[in-house]
């Protein structure tokens, strides 16, 4: 088969640095401190806008003589009314008038203004939609991968004297993107009796640079000479762990256990990528912008949020490393077939995961299921559920 599931992460010097400058960069922008990046034309200063305080922003318009801007993703301008792409792009953000603070939460904070008849658009007069370069594509990426909000305050020209001793390389920020992604290694595995099955194992997946794990659910002994009954099932505190009535995600749990224990087995891959990817605190966000009158996916993308943006490539990984060749999805998503299938892994059936809607979550499995292109039976009043 030719997998085109990428080679395992190099120990070269540089992978190993790389790795640890952004795992050092995510840290940074999470604790607020802004962050120099050195380019080959003009060095830049980028922050999260979740963070900013009026000292912050001052210090930034030191910078570029007061030309800082900010960067935003295509979704976010198309939900705040400017003409724009919506998807996969992103745009500066450039004042015309000073950067107030107040205007800076309201146009990059989702949340900002609900419960009040206050618009974020009440302050776009001072503000112009621009262009964006490389780097700033690669600056969001990296706002994605700390799991904050896609937006960023930045400011270009600055100095080596004018910043922190500690900076990161663009190409750095690149290299270790991808190197974050590249490979997973088994680091433990044990037997643990479940509710639903005696005989299950789970084995734990950690990313070589040292960041949250994957777990894999084996139930029972599947027969690996065969295509071997899989689900991918994205990790959720509030419906996993607290029995969130607004998702199906707990029942779809558990059900996918039961299901694989009595037709002889099963690998259920948990993978750490809550809320689709977007990280439990943005998931939390988008509930509130929900209970605002927005569906499921309308809500991601206000946030500034692709509508999913998981990677499947962790579980082509796994599904590797446990020597699983062929397989039969559980899930009522084909973007998940089409995914695994894209990395090199052998999809011989979809198996439908049918599970009853309850009165919380009727319009979450419709919106699912009329725009998320997930499949199940009687749609029209949603009384099944997808994953």
């Amino acid at each position: 088969m030719n997998n085109p599931i990428p080679d395992s992460l190099s120990n070269t010097p540089t992978a190993v640095s790389q790795l640890i400058q952004i795992d050092r960069a995510i840290s940074e922008l999470r604790r607020g401190r802004p962050l120099p990046i050195l380019c080959a034309d003009k060095n830049r200063l980028i922050a999260s806008v979740e963070t900013v305080d009026p000292a912050v922003i001052a210090q930034f318009q030191e910078h570029d003589e007061g030309l800082a801007y900010i960067l935003i993703t295509g979704q976010r301008a198309k939900y705040l009314g400017f003409d724009a792409k919506e998807h996969e792009t992103i745009y500066r953000l450039v004042p015309s008038n000073g950067m107030p603070i107040e205007q800076i939460r309201a146009i990059t904070d989702p949340v900002w203004g609900i419960g009040t008849k206050q618009s974020p658009r009440h302050y776009l007069s001072n503000w112009k939609l621009a262009d964006c370069d490389d780097i700033d594509s690669l600056s969001i990426r990296l706002a994605k991968h700390a799991e904050l909000l896609p937006a960023l305050l930045v400011a270009h020209s600055v100095n080596h004297n004018q910043v922190d001793e500690w900076s990161i390389a663009v190409d750095d920020i690149a290299g270790g993107i991808v190197q974050q992604s590249r490979s997973l290694r088994v680091v433990s595995e044990v037997q643990v009796p479940l509710e639903d099955v005696e005989t299950a194992r789970i084995i734990a997946f950690r990313p070589n640079d040292g960041g949250v794990e994957h777990l894999a659910i084996v139930v029972g002994e599947p027969d690996l000479s065969q295509p071997v009954l899989v689900r991918l099932h994205s990790e959720c505190f509030t419906g996993d762990l607290l029995g969130s009535l607004r998702c199906d995600c707990g029942p779809q749990l558990r059900g996918a256990i039961a299901h694989m224990a009595q037709s002889g087995g099963g690998i259920l891959l948990y993978l750490a990528q809550e809320g689709r990817g977007i990280g439990l605190i943005n998931k939390l966000r988008a509930y509130q912008l929900q209970d605002d009158g927005l569906d499921t996916v309308d809500a991601n993308l206000a946030l500034g949020f692709e509508e999913d943006e998981r990677s499947y490539l962790p579980a082509a990984q796994m599904l590797q490393l446990l020597h699983v060749a062929r397989v039969r999805v559980m899930t009522n998503n084909p973007r998940k077939v089409s995914a695994l299938e894209s990395l090199g892994i052998s999809v011989t059936e979809r198996v439908a995961h049918v599970i009853p809607a309850n009165p919380y979550n009727k319009g979450y499995l419709f919106t699912k299921g009329t725009r998320g292109g997930h499949l199940f039976a009687a749609i029209n009043n949603a009384e099944q559920s997808s994953d």
